[in-house]
């Protein structure tokens, strides 16, 4: 890629004219009364006055520079000379006027002082693709590419013809072509055809140009054989202080106020005025303002004591500090010191006369205070009790506060007062003194605790019931209540509820024993833990053992009687308890066969459950009861022994799958390894057996194995996903399609196989960028290679499908870039794949550039075209699609990875590249570092460094697939 070498806005401001416009103005002024004297008699008004941009230009090269000195005077004349040199070259080899460009490339760079966001080094002379907030725009390998550029993009506004140069211009082909044929249409608002497009977003952009290049021509004529400009030195009429339009004429002024200072002068091309304060106590200039046309200022002065009150001038023109200057003495007044009438504490609007105050009341303090300009009042509390200072309020206009007292004790309640323009820290105060007075102790009138709204007298609880526990207390303030529980059998306390108003909290024991039930009180304003307590002695009954009544075994509502049950039928299982509590039943199943218990269902509230035996033999058919509230492991059990028979339909017992003998328990299972899968059936005349697999992700069933005796079977999953693994099964001698069946959902870990193409960048005829003859001319094409072949190398290890742009792409042969770059992006496009990556270094023609970046593009033309905008000639999507915010996601990850390696970090960028906004996926480019920095190249060059940038950008793509 091409280094990042000026980075201006397309859509500028005017530059700082305004010296050259006044002399505009003037020379016009003169020549328009000259014309209409001269030639009224035969005088046509035109509607409107264009300048082309096609054509030759109306400046010399000399009169180009002259102007660019009077702007700038640091580059050297050569320098210049050098430069507007190839500026009028590449302008009269595409028809444009050399002028034309030489006063846009002017404006847009502040003549060459790069004082907007392009730099130098980036030799973008008019600001090509950069949009603002730090987006440095387009790059270009030298000034000539740079200027070239520049006039490639005027020709595509003012004219459909073809260049003569292979196109550099990054935004060519985004202008739509001659709209703008003239300077003045060049600002969008200034074309009356197209109001909305434009060069630049200001709709005095073209305008301007036209006034610099009127500037640039009539300063050549006006000044001497040399282009120079006659200068006289500028003098000082008069100088003046006035207040509210009335002069200061005894040299006092006051503090606070805003005077106008305003100055005459005279020069021949008009007067700059730059206007200055000395603070004579401290010996302090203070610039008011600097040279402008303007002949006033506004000071307001804040501080008292002696000032001198100067304008400097000089000629418009002058290149002097100054050509006369003029101070006058004036005196600041002191300030009155403000002082206190009155400080008062009210309630409710009534004044507090005993000093006596209660907590938690919300007073009012008020002061009233006078001073010449007004005063400021800072509010202050002084507890007594630990001599601690509060401000209430800092220094404001505002005469009173609040303050609620939440300590009894003795306080200073006082305030503050100095002049609004005192520098002072206080000019008076008034302290009075307050006695907050303490709060009386809460008392407890009553305990009660309450079921369902009756009152428990005999203090009996039962467990599981919810009890109203309420207490009854009494405070000036207002009583704070919290509620505590004791379990006196093991000493244990538990806080119910913390302080609060309420008066009232519930209660539900669980457990049998002894407890204390209390209360603690306390005012509402007490800063005790404590006022008052009452506590009460209760027991909680033991709850009553649960009993079984009845247990029955049913089949479609049929009692089983003869304890005989058939495989593979559904029973249910129904026991019959009582308890003072209600009864919690807990079923249970064991295989005598194998002496094993299976717990059917735990303790619940539910009288019944089903069970389908699956395996013939004699079973313990059991329920398990206990009261609600018992703490016992079962208060009551039954069970009842059955014999279950085989059934003419098969029935399945089991299905386990399993590697290297280890049954899978946690239904996870690996790609790429095999298991077995085994099922355990019964059936009267023998089983047959049928295995299948059905992928969830695409719905799709296969089958491992028809039909057979075979127990088991092997599979190797290949794919990540979810999948079912099932069996069929059914008798020997059946007709049916299948007896019963079992499927169980497996989920198979392993990465799913992602495409990424990667590009690298440059290749075949097109080298890229070379480094310098020190370091041996090294290709940044060569560069990239190697890094994005390590990269693929990583991803590959990992099990990513990796395809290389330069594996299916010629790069010798190609008609166009464009065609190169669209060929590039086809290989990913054409395949669908997740992921495009191109890869580049930098250059710029400054050796001092360095760092890395990363750009995508918000903007997907052949994905959304909602929510586009333009802006500079740059399109961005106000509603980017999932692809453009993965690429800005993966864009960030890149450089973040990347800025462990010590280089610098030089962001993302929302650019339209070819290949990052012509993507049907996730694209981003990525530049590794500056090609034209010898320190930086030998750095890129080197086969650790290239590894660690592959290790960073592997990093980097792996987390955006695991987002």
């Amino acid at each position: 890629m091409n280094g990042k070498k000026f980075l201006l806005k397309e859509r500028r401001g005017n530059m700082y004219m305004g010296e050259i416009e006044n002399i505009v103005k003037k020379i016009s002024l003169i020549l328009l009364i000259s014309i209409i004297v001269t030639f009224v008699p035969s005088f046509k008004v035109h509607a409107s006055s264009t300048t082309h941009i096609m054509g030759q230009p109306q400046l010399t090269q000399e009169q180009a520079l002259n102007y660019f000195k009077t702007r700038n005077s640091e580059k050297s004349d050569q320098a210049t000379k050098e430069f507007i040199s190839i500026v009028w070259q590449e302008a009269n080899l595409e028809g444009i006027r050399a002028d034309v460009v030489f006063i846009q490339i002017m404006k847009e760079t502040n003549f060459l002082k790069f004082t907007g966001d392009v730099k130098e080094c980036q030799n973008n002379f008019a600001g090509i693709g950069a949009t603002g907030g730090g987006v440095p725009g387009a790059y270009f390998k030298d000034t000539k590419t740079g200027v070239r550029a520049v006039v490639q993009h005027l020709k595509a506004y003012c004219s459909t013809e073809g260049l003569k140069n292979p196109c550099v211009d990054p935004r060519f082909t985004y202008v739509q072509r001659g709209i703008s044929p003239y300077v003045e249409w060049l600002g969008i608002g200034e074309n009356p055809n197209y109001p909305d497009k434009g060069w630049a977003a200001d709709n005095n952009y073209g305008k301007s140009i036209v006034e610099m290049m009127h500037s640039a021509k009539y300063m050549a004529n006006e000044g001497d054989s040399q282009g120079n400009i006659t200068t006289s030195k500028a003098t000082i009429n008069n100088l003046e202080v006035s207040l509210d339009g009335n002069n200061v004429v005894t040299n006092e002024l006051e503090p606070g106020k805003a005077y106008n200072i305003k100055a005459y002068g005279n020069s021949s091309n008009g007067v700059l005025y730059e206007y200055w304060i000395k603070d004579l106590s401290i010996n302090s200039w203070i610039k008011l303002r600097d040279y402008s046309t303007t002949n006033e200022v506004k000071w307001t002065p804040n501080k008292s004591g002696k000032y001198l009150i100067g304008v400097h001038v000089k000629d418009r023109y002058s290149k002097e500090r100054l050509d006369n200057f003029k101070y006058v003495e004036y005196n600041v007044a002191s300030l009155k010191k403000a002082t206190i009438s009155s400080l008062e504490v009210s309630l409710d609007g009534n004044n507090v006369v005993n000093n006596e105050l209660q907590l938690g009341k919300i007073y009012n303090i008020k002061a009233y205070g006078s001073s010449s300009n007004g005063v400021l009042y800072e509010y202050w509390i002084k507890d007594l009790s630990k001599n601690s200072w509060i401000k209430l309020r800092d220094y404001s206009t505002s005469t009173q506060v609040t303050w609620t007292p939440n300590k009894s004790g003795k306080y200073l309640l006082g305030v503050h007062v100095k002049d609004r323009y005192s520098e002072e820290r206080l000019d008076n105060f008034k302290y009075v003194e307050y006695n907050v007075a303490s709060p009386k102790k809460a008392t407890v009138n009553s305990l009660e605790v309450s079921l369902d709204g009756n009152k428990v007298v005999a203090n009996e609880l039962d467990p599981g019931k919810a009890y109203n526990i309420k207490a009854y207390g009494n405070s000036s303030n207002g009583v704070l209540y919290e509620y505590w529980i004791k379990d006196l059998s093991i000493n244990s306390w538990i806080k119910l509820k913390d302080y609060s108003t309420s008066t009232q909290v519930t209660w539900t024991p669980n457990k049998s024993g002894k407890y204390l039930i209390g209360v603690h009180v306390k005012d509402k304003y007490s800063t005790q833990k404590l006022d008052n307590f009452k506590y009460v002695e209760y027991n909680v009954a033991s709850p009553k053992k649960a009993t079984i009544n009845s247990l029955e075994v049913s089949l479609d509502g049929g009692k089983v009687v003869n304890n005989e049950l058939q495989a593979g039928e559904t029973y249910n299982i129904k026991a019959y308890g009582s308890s003072s509590n209600g009864v919690l039943y807990e079923y249970w199943i064991k295989d005598l066969s194998i002496n094993s218990w299976i717990k059917l269902k735990d303790y619940s509230t539910s009288t019944q459950v089903t069970w389908t035996p699956n395996k013939s033999g004699k079973y313990l058919i059991g329920v398990h009861v206990k009261d609600k509230y018992s703490t016992q492991k079962l208060d009551n059990f039954k069970y009842v022994e059955y014999n279950v028979k085989l059934s003419k339909k098969a029935v399945i017992s089991n299905l386990e799958v399993s590697l290297n003998g280890k049954i899978v328990t946690n239904n996870q299972l690996n790609s790429g390894k095999t298991y077995s899968i085994k099922t355990y059936a019964e059936s009267l005349n023998g089983v047959l057996y049928e295995y299948w697999i059905k992928d969830l992700s695409i719905n799709s069933w296969i089958k491992l194995k028809d039909y057979s005796t075979s127990t088991q079977i092997t599979w190797t999953p290949n794919k990540a996903g979810k999948y079912l693994i099932g069996v069929h099964v059914k008798d020997k001698y059946s007709n049916e399609r299948l007896d019963n069946y079992k499927y169980v959902e497996y989920s198979v870990q392993g990465s799913l196989i992602k495409t990424i193409v990667l590009d690298a960048g440059h290749g075949g005829r097109d080298s890229g960028a070379v480094s310098s003859r020190a370091t041996g001319n090294i290709h940044e094409a060569d560069i990239v290679q190697k890094i994005t072949i390590k990269l693929g190398n990583l991803l590959k290890a990992k099990g990513y499908n990796v395809i290389y742009t330069r594996d299916k792409v010629d790069n010798y042969n190609y008609p166009s870039i464009t065609q190169n770059l669209e060929d590039r992006i086809n290989v990913a496009n054409s395949i669908k794949a997740d992921l495009f990556v191109s890869i580049h270094a930098d250059s710029a023609d400054s050796s001092s550039a360095h760092g890395y970046g990363a750009h995508y593009s918000s903007y997907r033309p052949r994905l959304d075209n909602s929510g586009v905008y333009m802006e500079d000639d740059v399109y961005y999507d106000r509603t980017p699609c999932d692809a453009a915010l993965k690429s800005k996601v993966l864009s960030q990850l890149i450089v973040n990875e990347m800025a462990s390696l010590g280089t610098t970090n030089r962001g993302i960028y929302d650019h339209n590249l070819y290949v990052t906004r012509n993507a049907l996926m996730p694209s981003v480019l990525v530049e590794c570092g500056f090609v034209s920095n010898d320190a930086e190249v030998r750095w890129l060059n080197t086969d650790s460094n290239q590894n660690k940038i592959a290790q960073k950008l592997y990093n980097a793509v792996t987390k955006l697939f695991s987002i």
